[in-house]
């Protein structure tokens, strides 16, 4: 189902910063398509607001626990969605999803930010400059108190990320964690740290290192601390996307250094191109698939405090 190049109607949903972040990057940016806030009062949002306003799609921005409802009435109302991850976090709410997107013949768009941050697509497109790889590390902070659950709402994008640089199959994950954000605050100080390390292991002898953890200060100025490093023989290369910057180092010291735009506006615009050219979106709900069966596993590994063996078919 394609749009014209005029009068297109997005939806920006919720009143979280995210939502805030599309609202700032698109606003005036695209031309012949209105950005409509929708929500924006609240962060604790119901789907039900997306009844009282014409769109022709929507961007779901509200905060994780809500997003696979937003996302089952954006598509009931025959609304093309983008909706970055995790959508859901669980697979049955994502089978559910897909096959209402496709009965509705709908566009759903499950962007990975990672993937859309400039200064990890400059990773992505400068790996294999680094001569032999030899493994990743990706580490996403935040304040020390944060809840939620932070195998969907932080770690979901880093396997996405992770699969997507190495590509190939996930063979086993392992986890070694402290309390994995419980629901309760967490005492401030260094020894408060709420920590989860996940070991990604590839069919190609590769390893992925993911960190998410609890551990910057209330009075920190950032809220998140984001990081990715790509190790090779030859070269490291080190993508700061909260910082929008990336760098190349080499045994020669660093020898490239790049201030980078934002994902937002990046991810409204492939969103708007699949729209209008009714065509597939670089992710969609299928994709995402592929990571939270990745993350179910590394869910069981937290348990059982055992390495878990993946099984076939979970490929990038």
């Amino acid at each position: 189902m394609s749009a014209p190049e005029t009068g297109l109607r997005v939806g920006v949903f919720g009143g979280t910063p995210l939502a805030h972040d599309f609202l700032n990057a698109l606003t005036g940016r695209t031309p012949g398509v209105e950005i409509i806030s929708v929500g924006d009062d609240t962060e604790d949002v119901g789907p039900d607001a997306l009844v009282a306003v014409a769109l022709d799609a929507v961007i779901v921005a509200v905060a994780p626990a809500q997003r696979a409802a937003a996302v089952a009435a954006a598509v009931e109302r025959g609304l093309h969605v983008c909706c970055p991850l995790p959508v859901a976090a669980d697979l049955p709410t994502l089978d559910g999803l897909m096959v209402r997107a496709a009965q509705a013949g709908v566009i759903a768009f499950a962007p990975n930010l990672l993937r859309y941050s400039a200064p990890v697509a400059q990773l992505y497109e400068r790996r294999r400059t680094v001569g032999k790889p030899a493994a990743l590390f990706a580490a996403h902070r935040v304040r020390q108190g944060t809840g939620g659950d932070v195998f969907a709402a932080l770690a979901l994008p880093l396997i996405d990320l992770a699969m997507w640089v190495i590509g190939g199959e996930v063979e086993r994950v392992q986890v070694m964690a402290e309390r994995l954000f419980a629901a309760e605050s967490v005492p401030d100080g260094a020894d408060g740290a709420d920590t989860a390390l996940m070991l990604l292991r590839f069919a190609s002898g590769l390893t992925a290192t993911l960190e998410v953890a609890g551990s910057l200060p209330e009075a920190a100025a950032q809220a998140d601390e984001l990081l990715v490093e790509y190790l090779g023989m030859d070269a490291v290369l080190r993508a700061m996307p909260t910082d929008l910057a990336v760098t190349v180092t080499s045994t020669r010291g660093v020898q490239a250094e790049d201030f980078l735009p934002p994902a937002a506006e990046a991810v409204g615009e492939a969103f708007v191109a699949a729209i209008r050219a009714g065509q597939g979106v670089p992710q969609s709900l299928v994709d995402a698939r592929w990571s939270l069966a990745v993350l179910e596993k590394v869910r069981l590994a937290a348990v059982t405090g055992e390495m878990v063996r993946v099984g076939g078919a979970v490929r990038r």
